[in-house]
């Protein structure tokens, strides 16, 4: 009888084992890209943007981690999530893939745009998504 139950209770463990939500390869649908991004009233924000993909590498959802530094929020760290999606913007000649944050929100202010520049590098754009007029880094690199 132990015998029987020891064979079904490990023959249950190997099928909600295979049944695990967990992605076989998990660096496969996540891309993870930070930087240092400026502020007005602090001497930077520490950025961390998290893009979440399907096994079809189609955007799902999106994680945004800012930590102020030498502000009255130092230390605090405000995290932001949602859907994202990818968009196309034509600079200068040039069509470029863009990120975008919130894209169902009719709120303009709460879609954040992201200029894909390199395969390994993500250029925060202003509210109207053109490049910022900045001598400033709005640059975040893949990791």
């Amino acid at each position: 009888m132990k015998k029987i139950l020891l064979t079904l209770g490990l023959a249950s463990g190997l099928v909600l084992a295979g049944c695990s939500s967990t992605p076989s390869n998990p660096q496969a649908d996540k891309a993870l890209y930070s930087g240092m991004l400026p502020c007005a009233d602090c001497s930077g924000i520490r950025t961390s943007l998290t893009l979440y993909s399907d096994e079809k590498d189609r955007p799902t959802q999106y994680e945004l981690r800012e930590e102020y530094m030498d502000s009255s929020r130092a230390g605090r760290t405000e995290v932001e999530r949602g859907q994202w999606a990818y968009g196309n913007k034509e600079m200068d000649g040039t069509a470029y893939r863009t990120v975008v944050l919130n894209p169902q929100s009719e709120d303009v202010e709460s879609q954040l745009r992201y200029l894909e520049t390199a395969l390994n590098a993500l250029e925060m754009l202003d509210i109207n998504g053109d490049r910022i007029e900045s001598e400033l880094n709005y640059t975040l690199i893949k990791q």
